[in-house]
């Protein structure tokens, strides 16, 4: 390992054991009644959380395999940010260089004089600049602001997903706490429970959801039972109720009004959660030039201009591979799939490592779709693509695909068309029909690709809709 990535290990590790770290010195301490000063927190004391992650030394398994997994996770959302609010069409050298070097960051060793936060991150600018010379500044830039915070987000989630990396990693805190433990005691109450709870993540798993019940109860308004009204012939200036009351002779009644707002129960009622629609697209080298960045934003315009924009959640994956695939959409769970890009033989045209074309079998297609159990419908925005439907429907229940060669901007209308109207509230074949009558509408006169929509034997399509 060379000094820039010996740096570069170190800095990473520090940076993302010491937000841990202090995400569960406070956590824990809020449950557990603990008197810790705020300077402790930020390393501000003798002996605090800085010198104590200085001090750990190299990662061990399975602490090495859950920092791996955590900067690989962190380097490919970074690299989906990028090519979505930056540069779409873009390479990603600088982002593969840096997941090239996971399984060095991990077994890496923290400096011992790297001893704060500040430090650590000037450090890691000064790695990945050093790492990256010669790439693209835009990418290098990108990195150096969010690749420290994103490794300490995803390395949390790590050890909340894996029990034994949660061990090893409370029990190098442990450690580091007991060789600070004289100055520590005197700024701590209640040490040896505080101990104990770190011993097990149930004990403050548990607090958390105490308070959280807590919080919903106190939240929650007061329920009262709806009594029958009875106005006894007396004019009502107010005409309607949601809740009412009725009063004997000679008693009260109190009537509370919700007009002009949701009544209780629909104030109750949760939120659904967005339905993802995941936007697949690549355009090989060796193949024609699309206007796939034109069809992407116009599918975002269409979903945001929907009656029911909140409902939706766009993800998108550029210059997709065939080992994207599964990643893509295991990571996000789609409800609907959108690809756009080029189709040829019942085959999907994704790209290969140097960006030339390379078919996926209809087979492997269906099994990938299936994978993460959530996918309800897939559109196929490509030449041909209605030759995989047949293949498709033995997973998905709905499919569209076009049943000719479709001229690029037929193709950006129909999705705009299509997914304004699913937006809007429409089911699946109305949603096809509006985005038909967009192509039309372009064309100018012109035929366009006749669209076809299949659906399974056992699909209503009336009721196929996303909100």
């Amino acid at each position: 390992m060379t000094n820039t990535t010996k740096l570069l290990a170190g800095a990473l590790l520090a940076g993302m054991g010491i937000a841990a770290g202090q995400a569960t010195l406070t956590a824990t301490a809020a449950g557990v009644g603990v008197n810790w000063l705020a300077e402790g927190l930020s390393g501000g004391f003798s002996g605090g959380l800085a010198e104590l992650w200085a001090g750990l030394g190299p990662a061990r398994t399975p602490l090495a395999d859950a920092y791996a997994r955590a900067l690989g996770e962190s380097v490919a959302s970074l690299e989906e940010e990028y090519r979505r609010t930056v540069d779409p069409r873009g390479g990603s050298r600088a982002f593969g260089l840096v997941a090239a070097y996971a399984g060095q960051v991990a077994d890496g060793a923290i400096p011992p004089d790297m001893t704060g936060l500040a430090d650590i991150r000037r450090r890691t600018a000064s790695a990945l600049a050093a790492l990256l010379h010669g790439h693209d500044p835009r990418q290098v830039e990108f990195l150096t602001e969010r690749l420290l915070p994103a490794c300490a987000v995803a390395f949390q989630r790590q050890l909340i997903g894996d029990d034994g990396a949660w061990r090893a990693f409370h029990g190098q805190l442990l450690q580091g706490l007991a060789a600070n433990s004289a100055d520590l005691l005197a700024r701590i109450d209640n040490f040896t429970q505080l101990l104990a709870a770190w011993s097990d993540p149930v004990a403050p798993q548990a607090q958390l959801a105490r308070l959280e019940a807590q919080i919903s109860a106190l939240a929650r308004p007061p329920q009262q039972a709806p009594l029958p009204f009875d106005s006894r012939g007396q004019p009502l200036a107010i005409t309607s109720y949601h809740y009412s009351a009725h009063a004997q002779s000679g008693g009260h009644a109190r009537v509370v009004n919700y007009i002009g707002g949701p009544s209780p129960a629909a104030a109750a009622a949760p939120t659904p959660a967005p339905v993802t629609l995941l936007f697949l697209a690549a355009n090989p080298l060796d193949a024609e030039r699309l206007r796939l960045d034109a069809e992407a934003r116009g599918v975002d315009d269409a979903l945001r201009l929907g009656r029911y924009a909140r409902r939706f959640r766009l993800a998108q994956r550029w210059a997709v591979r065939s080992d994207d695939l599964l990643d893509a959409l295991l990571r996000h769970r789609p409800g609907l799939v959108h690809f756009s890009g080029h189709a040829a033989d019942s085959h999907l045209l994704l790209e290969d490592g140097q960006g030339y074309s390379v078919a996926v079998s209809p087979g492997g297609l269906v099994r990938l779709l299936a994978g993460p159990g959530s996918v309800r419908c897939v559109l196929l925005n490509a030449c041909w693509s209605d030759d995989l439907a047949d293949a498709l429907l033995q997973a998905i229940p709905c499919v569209v695909g076009m049943g000719d060669e479709v001229e690029d901007g037929s193709a950006i209308r129909f999705a705009s068309g299509f997914y304004r109207s699913l937006a809007d509230g429409a089911s699946i074949p109305a949603a096809v029909e509006a985005g038909r009558g967009q192509m039309e509408a372009g064309a100018g006169g012109r035929p366009v690709a006749p669209v076809h929509l299949r659906l399974h034997a056992e699909v209503d399509g009336a009721q196929m809709r996303f909100v």
